[in-house]
C-alpha cells in the first residue's frame, strides 16, 4: 500500500511538473511571439505621392488600437487621426501634405494586436510627394473644350512663386463636358459628348497617355462623376435617351460604379426617382445630390438607406464638411424687397440649422469650399446694398461657425469663380470672368489666403482644380 501510494504520488508530481514545464513553455513562446507589418503605404522610397495620401500599415494579425500603446511619428510633422481597421493601422492627415517632400514614417513598438501580442520593432520607412498642379479646362484651337495641367511651384511668398508652362492632356474631337479628381490623384474621370450625342465617362492618368472608358453611355448621357473620398466608388448622374427625347433633356437618375470591378447599380430602389449632382460626405456614408422635384437638396444614408430632403430653388449642390456630418447648402429668401441668398449649416444627424450668412444680410452667397480641416469655409458673395456692392461676385472667407467674415477680393471689374483650397490650406485656386470688354476672356488666377496676394495661372481657363 505504501508503495503504491509512493508510485502514484511521484506519477502526480511528473505530471504536474509536465504541466508546470509546458505552461512555462507557453508563457515564453507568447512572450517571443509579435505583430509584424506585411505592407505599408505609401510603398517604401516611393515618389510622385499624392499630397492627400493616408498613410497605412498593414499588419499579420487584427490591431487593439489603444491610445497608449500606439503611436506613429512623421518627419516632418503632420497633424491628423490614427484608427485601426482590422489589421490596418491608419493615419490621416487633418490638412494635406507639402509638396516635394520626403517624408519618414516610424510606427513605433508598442502596440498590441486582439489577441495580446506586441509590436516590437517599430516600422520606418520613407516616401516622397510629388509636384502640385492644377488642372482646368479650356477651349483649343478648333475651340474645343479640353483638359490642362499646369506645374506650379508655391512657396510662402506669392512673389517667388513659379508656374510651369501648361500642357495640353486631352485631345478629344467633341472635347468635355465635366470632369473630377480621384482622392489620391491618380486617375481623372470626365464625360465626354459622342458624335451621336451620347456621352460616356472616361478616365485618364494625371501624366500621359489615353483616355480609358469608365462607363459607357452609349443610350444615354453620363455625366457629373464624384470620387467617393476612399476611392471605392464614382457616383454620376445617367440620362437615357427615350423614342420621345434624347439622353441631353431626359430625367437624371444617380447611379454608382466601381472603378475596379465595373460594377454599376442605381442608387435607388425607386426607379423613378430624379437625382443628379453627387456629392459625398468624408466617411463615404452619406451621398447628397440636386432633386429636380421637388426641387432641393437630398441625402441618403448609404449604409442604413435613410433620407432627408432640404428645400431649396437655388440649383447649387449641398457640400459636405471634413470629418463631420454636416451639409452646407444655399437657399433663396425673400428680406423686405431684397430677394437673398444665404449659406445654411445642417447637421443631418439632428437636423439642427444655422445661418451662416447672417439673418439680415442683404448678400448672395454661394459656391463655397471648405479648407481641408473644415475650420474655414471661402465662398462667394454679392453684396446688394452699400459702398461695397458690385455687379459680379467676390471672393470671401469665413469660419465654420459663420464669424470672422472678410473679403479676399474687392475687385468690381471681375466676376469671382468657385474657390478650391489647396491641400496645405494655403492657398484658393479660382477662374475670373471681366465684366467688360473688349477682351472677355476666362482666366485661372492663385491666391495667397494669409497675404490676399493673387497672380494669373492660365489664360484661357475655367473650372480649375488641384491635382495633388
Amino acid at each position: 500500500m505504501f508503495f503504491l501510494q509512493s508510485r502514484f504520488d511521484r506519477l502526480v508530481m511528473v505530471v504536474i511538473a509536465g504541466a508546470l514545464l509546458l505552461l512555462a513553455l507557453l508563457l515564453w513562446r507568447g512572450d517571443q511571439v509579435s505583430v509584424q507589418a506585411l505592407a505599408v503605404s505609401p510603398p517604401p522610397e516611393a515618389r510622385g505621392v499624392s499630397t492627400h495620401t493616408q498613410i497605412e500599415i498593414r499588419l499579420d494579425q487584427p490591431v487593439a488600437l489603444v491610445n497608449d500603446n500606439a503611436a506613429i511619428t512623421i518627419t516632418p510633422p503632420v497633424e491628423g487621426a490614427l484608427q485601426a481597421t482590422g489589421n490596418t493601422v491608419r493615419f490621416t492627415p487633418t490638412m494635406g501634405l507639402r509638396p516635394n517632400t520626403t517624408y519618414t514614417v516610424v510606427l513605433e513598438p508598442g502596440l498590441r494586436s486582439q489577441r495580446g501580442y506586441r509590436l516590437r520593432s517599430p516600422v520606418q520607412w520613407q516616401f516622397h510627394t510629388g509636384q502640385i498642379e492644377a488642372l482646368y479646362s479650356a477651349t483649343d484651337a478648333n475651340g474645343v473644350e479640353q483638359l490642362y495641367l499646369v506645374a506650379l511651384a508655391l512657396d510662402d511668398n506669392a512673389a517667388s512663386a513659379g508656374v510651369a508652362t501648361p500642357s495640353q492632356l486631352t485631345n478629344l474631337p467633341t472635347g468635355i463636358w465635366d470632369f473630377a479628381v480621384a482622392p489620391d490623384g491618380s486617375r481623372i474621370a470626365f464625360s465626354a459628348l459622342t458624335e451621336e450625342g451620347a456621352s460616356h465617362l472616361w478616365s485618364i492618368a494625371p501624366g500621359a497617355g489615353e483616355p480609358e472608358l469608365l462607363a459607357e453611355c452609349s443610350d444615354g448621357v453620363c455625366s457629373g462623376a464624384a470620387w467617393s473620398p476612399d476611392g471605392r466608388f464614382v457616383a454620376y448622374s445617367r440620362r437615357n435617351a427615350t423614342e420621345f427625347s434624347a439622353g441631353v433633356i431626359s430625367p437624371p437618375r444617380l447611379w454608382l460604379l466601381n472603378p475596379i470591378t465595373d460594377e454599376r447599380s442605381p442608387v435607388f430602389a425607386d426607379d423613378q426617382k430624379l437625382a443628379f449632382e453627387p456629392r459625398w460626405s468624408s466617411d463615404s456614408q452619406y451621398l447628397s445630390y440636386l432633386s429636380p422635384e421637388p426641387g432641393g437638396v437630398g441625402v441618403i444614408n448609404l449604409y442604413d438607406g435613410s433620407e432627408e430632403f432640404y428645400e431649396t430653388t437655388t440649383g447649387e449642390p449641398g457640400l459636405w464638411r471634413p470629418l463631420r456630418s454636416q451639409l452646407l447648402i444655399n437657399v433663396l429668401r425673400q428680406l423686405d424687397e431684397h430677394y437673398v441668398v444665404h449659406l445654411l449649416l445642417i447637421d443631418v444627424n439632428t437636423n439642427e440649422q444655422r445661418n451662416l450668412s447672417g439673418e439680415e444680410a442683404l448678400v448672395e452667397d454661394g459656391s463655397p469650399a471648405w479648407s481641408p480641416d473644415g475650420s474655414w469655409i471661402a465662398f462667394r458673395r454679392k453684396e446688394l446694398e452699400g459702398p461695397t456692392a458690385t455687379l459680379g461676385k467676390q471672393l470671401w472667407l469665413m469660419r465654420g461657425d459663420g464669424s470672422e467674415a472678410r473679403a479676399l477680393t474687392a475687385d468690381p471689374s471681375f466676376d469671382h469663380g468657385q474657390p478650391q483650397w489647396s491641400p496645405d490650406g494655403r492657398h484658393l485656386l479660382f477662374h475670373k470672368l471681366p465684366l467688360r470688354g473688349p477682351d472677355i476672356v476666362l482666366s485661372v488666377w492663385l491666391l495667397t489666403v494669409e497675404s490676399g496676394e493673387q497672380w494669373e495661372i492660365a489664360r484661357p481657363g475655367q473650372r480649375p482644380l488641384w491635382l495633388p
